[in-house]
């Protein structure tokens, strides 16, 4: 089952401005995590997270689609998690800057085979007694029997992985404030190969 957050804010910069903050280390390092990212597809980095007081982790990534400057995606999973969830990015130009929108995918259950399963859609053997001669049968032999038995299907259920406090964090608010209060303060600013300089 699917838990997806999608959200879109308007910013009053060209796609290319807004692009740019999702994809340059220094950048995405100011106005969301530490990183090690690269707009390469299949590149594989990590945001070391310490938004939460006395959490902190390390997120898998990697880079699954690059489109410049309208859309990429890239995994997102931390050790918390059983499942990878997708973040996707897409940018559309609208009269006046960018409309910017999030999709955060999130598999919530993962189904688990277990042993007990297995065994309810198995079938059965029944096994009985073979005749045999008194004056030669000391204790009685097993035959199986042409018949077998199928219990019906009979679901274990689902096992719900445990959520991940850092994806909780994002989903429930966190790429709220990072996309409204953040990447705001961050679109301001010009990142360049050699450093961050404030515009005036």
């Amino acid at each position: 089952m699917l838990r997806n957050l999608n959200m879109e804010v308007f910013y009053p910069y060209s796609p290319q401005k807004v692009w740019q903050v999702l994809t340059n280390r220094q950048a995405l390092a100011a106005w969301l995590m530490e990183n090690d990212f690269e707009p390469r597809l299949g590149h594989k980095f990590q945001f070391q997270h310490s938004t939460l007081p006395g959490l902190e982790g390390n997120i898998d990534c990697e880079v699954i689609e690059l489109d410049e400057p309208r859309k990429l995606a890239f995994t997102w999973y931390d050790k918390m998690m059983s499942l990878p969830s997708i973040v996707t990015w897409t940018l559309k130009p609208v009269d006046g800057g960018t409309q910017l929108q999030l999709e955060h995918k999130q598999l919530r259950y993962k189904p688990v085979e277990t042993h007990h399963d297995k065994l309810l859609h198995e079938p059965i053997r029944l096994y009985q007694p073979r005749q045999v001669h008194e004056s030669k049968a000391v204790t009685p032999t097993l035959a199986p029997n042409t018949y077998t038995i199928r219990f019906p299907s009979i679901s274990v259920g689902n096992y719900m992985a445990l959520d991940s406090i850092i994806l909780s964090y994002f989903i429930n608010g966190g790429w709220d404030y990072k996309l409204k209060e953040k990447l705001p303060q961050v679109l301001i600013q010009d990142f360049t190969s050699s450093g961050v300089h404030i515009l005036h």
